[in-house]
């Protein structure tokens, strides 16, 4: 572990915890047992915290002054996360450590961050003076290859090597202020709200994703689950000669009855436990349903593909075998679908219209449907013109019922890329060449398109054109296909498909660096 040749080895330690009533006597127990294994170092402890009385803070004070340790009580009065919904077992307090950087003194340059439910059992200053080479964080991880690998996808934190534990957390609160602002983690927190299940943990690996330096746990941060997965190369034998750090998490603590584990040997006796924890499973599912409750976008989301699969059975059920037949030749499709007589190019258009306004329904099956029933030219204008009308209604919609609405169908944070049409000088050529591209989200990008100071009409104009291309391939491989002509057919679809790969591609790394910028 590399020390930062740049700090000095005597400095002040400043550790900072974050509590409520409940943790005050561990937190005496973890400051004793960091006293008596750092005496002589100069620190300090911040107890950032929204409802400690007096007499809690006298109580970690008198503990504290045996050791020469000043304590510095701040008092959190902002309500930054009283509606995040988080479970049982974990407080609004334990949210506190991510806003670190903004209620912390200015000349803090880092802190070491510590749960109360663990133990000190050897220095910590290598750790607190590591070289964090350009990392917001060092942490270690509790979890096996498998867990991380789940997590990381969760989380969509890729950049991630593994999902780090928050109970310990070295802080450059320097770097931190430089990149962060309290606005930013809590929009963070706003656009990930149902990805949290771990409450701050998920929110903290989300936010510093890439830029944390990984630290052994079994030195800094061991617990009983890390202790199992590497018993064969970590004893307790090491653990008692090695482990600085020994971290209670979960819901068994050693000053409770009923301890699981073998790991409250190196915890101070404890004459009189408390009871042992008892399951609060309902209190839980009622927290979890909090955090995966869908909002409003989801529930139309939800609801359309219920009703798309729904739709489906039914037509298989009444028409399945029938269409299977009708389908199989083409001469037979076309008498099916003049069996509808002069209204069959109508309702054709107005279901491309409704597919139009609800992305969630994919766009190619009703090209390469209408190319097969009236060829490639007439299959594409039919196309086109519900494009045109839904794209009308959707302008319509938008601009009467503003961000409200357009949330119902996109992500919260698709409205970022307001910003990158919003600042561009050229905003029709930009749209006409992502509307030109295959792959990009046409249908999606119209909503945002509702919201942004463009004239109607020339952008209904420059739309239509644009979408030829990409349809007209998929028409085109349904006609040759009503032609029996299988093999130009499966070369148009792979090259359409090529092509809606690239230019999706194209599409994400030209949004993703503008919105960075």
């Amino acid at each position: 572990m590399g020390i930062n040749n740049s700090v000095q080895q005597n400095r002040t330690v400043n550790l900072l915890v974050t509590v409520d009533k409940k943790y005050i006597d561990p937190l005496c127990v973890m400051l004793a047992s960091y006293g008596e294994t750092h005496k002589g170092v100069s620190t300090c402890l911040y107890i950032a915290h929204s409802s400690l009385d007096e007499q809690a803070l006298s109580a970690v004070r008198e503990c504290a002054d045996k050791y020469s340790i000043s304590v510095e009580s701040v008092l959190i009065t902002e309500h930054w996360f009283e509606n995040t919904p988080v479970l049982e077992r974990l407080p609004e307090e334990s949210f506190y450590r991510l806003m670190a950087f903004h209620y912390l003194p200015a000349e803090l340059d880092r802190c070491l961050y510590i749960d109360p439910d663990t133990i000190i059992r050897q220095s910590i200053t290598e750790l607190y003076n590591i070289d964090l080479n350009g990392c917001y964080i060092a942490a270690a991880t509790h979890t096996s290859k498998f867990i991380n690998k789940f997590n990381n996808a969760r989380l969509n934190t890729k950049e991630n090597k593994v999902y780090f534990n928050s109970g310990v957390l070295l802080m450059d609160l320097e770097a931190i202020r430089r990149d962060f602002t309290l606005e930013k983690v809590l929009k963070s927190l706003e656009d990930n709200i149902q990805r949290l299940w771990l409450g701050d943990q998920d929110l903290t690996n989300i936010l510093f994703c890439g830029k944390t330096k990984l630290i052994d746990a079994n030195i800094y941060n061991l617990d009983e689950r890390t202790l199992h997965r590497t018993r064969k190369n970590f004893t307790l034998e090491d653990v008692e000669n090695k482990t600085a750090i020994i971290h209670y998490n979960g819901k068994h603590k050693p000053w409770l009855l009923d301890y699981k584990g073998v790991l409250d040997r190196f915890y101070p006796e404890v004459e009189n436990k408390g009871p042992a924890p008892v399951g609060k499973w309902k209190s839980q599912a009622k927290a979890i349903n909090g955090i995966i409750k869908p909002n409003n976008r989801q529930r139309i989301m939800i609801f359309g593909i219920l009703s798309v699969i729904a739709l489906c059975v039914t037509c298989w059920i009444v028409f399945g075998r029938e269409v299977v037949n009708v389908i199989s030749e083409p001469e037979k499709f076309r008498e099916w679908l003049n069996g509808f007589g002069p209204y069959d190019e109508i309702v054709f258009i107005l279901i491309r219209s409704v597919q139009t306004m609800i992305k969630i329904i994919p766009a190619e099956p009703l090209e390469i449907g209408s190319g097969y029933a009236w060829g490639a030219v007439l299959g594409m204008l039919y196309c086109l013109i519900g494009n045109f009308i839904g794209t009308l209604i959707i302008l319509a919609l938008t601009r009467r019922f503003g961000k409200a609405f357009v949330e119902c169908f996109l992500p919260s944070n698709s409205l970022q890329l307001l910003t990158v049409f919003q600042n561009s000088k050229k905003i029709y050529v930009l749209l006409f060449f992502f509307y030109l591209i295959p792959g990009s989200p046409k249908d999606g990008l119209t909503y945002l398109v509702g919201l942004m100071n463009i004239k109607v009409v020339p952008f209904l104009v420059l739309t239509f054109i644009a979408r030829v291309p990409s349809v007209l391939s998929s028409t085109l491989c349904g006609s040759t296909l009503a032609e029996k002509q299988y093999f130009i057919s499966a070369v148009i679809f792979a090259a359409t498909l090529v092509l809606a790969l690239v230019g999706g591609f194209i599409y994400k790394k030209y949004t993703d660096k503008k919105m960075q910028k």
